[in-house]
């Protein structure tokens, strides 16, 4: 779904009738009109089920959330550590730095804006507890790295994870190793 320009400012108009009538109990029209004038057409659908038209996610909503997943999946996994395995990671894995590593770094503020503004719109409506990481700017380009790693760390998650475990110590080593580019590996 897009709307055009004369629909958002239909919808927008709407939204300004609607809360100077101050009606109470309906749609929010400030997430309506975020959700409108950032093309998050998306965020409709998942704040309002009823609104579903059975369309897919865009991918890069779809990236953005299989990515801040993994990092939390991937924080789970090493608190599921042993010492030994967190040794082995740390061997494994260069630069390495423990929680430090495990943490979102977000996308970048200067060429992924957009990847920015689906994280404005998840916080807003309080997915993944509303965390302040998902505004997070990298300060760097990260998407390229982030699909590299979903692609080890998806099938991983889908046939190797286990509840009060996460995955396995071998698919968080390659999934935190495809952060490097192959050339540089």
């Amino acid at each position: 779904m897009k709307y055009s320009q004369q629909e958002k400012l239909q919808i927008q108009l709407l939204c300004d009738i609607h809360r100077a009538l101050k009606i109470k109990n309906s749609f929010d029209p400030d997430f309506i009109d975020e959700a409108v004038s950032t093309d998050s057409y998306w965020a409709l659908r998942w704040q309002y089920p009823s609104l579903d038209d059975g369309e897919e996610n865009p991918e890069e909503v779809q990236l953005f959330v299989d990515t801040f997943d993994m990092y939390e999946i991937l924080q789970y996994t090493y608190n599921h550590f042993s010492d030994e395995d967190k040794a082995d990671v740390a061997e494994s894995i260069p630069h390495f730095n423990g929680e430090a590593s495990l943490a979102f770094p977000g996308f970048d503020g200067n060429n992924e804006t957009n990847y920015l503004t689906i994280g404005g719109m998840l916080k807003r409506m309080g997915r993944f507890s509303g965390k302040e990481e998902l505004t997070k700017n990298s300060h760097m380009p990260s998407v390229e790295i982030y699909r590299r790693m979903l692609e080890v760390f998806l099938p991983a998650r889908a046939k190797n994870w286990i509840h009060d475990v996460g995955i396995t110590k071998q698919d968080f080593i390659d999934t935190l190793n495809a952060r490097a580019h192959p050339e540089s590996r």
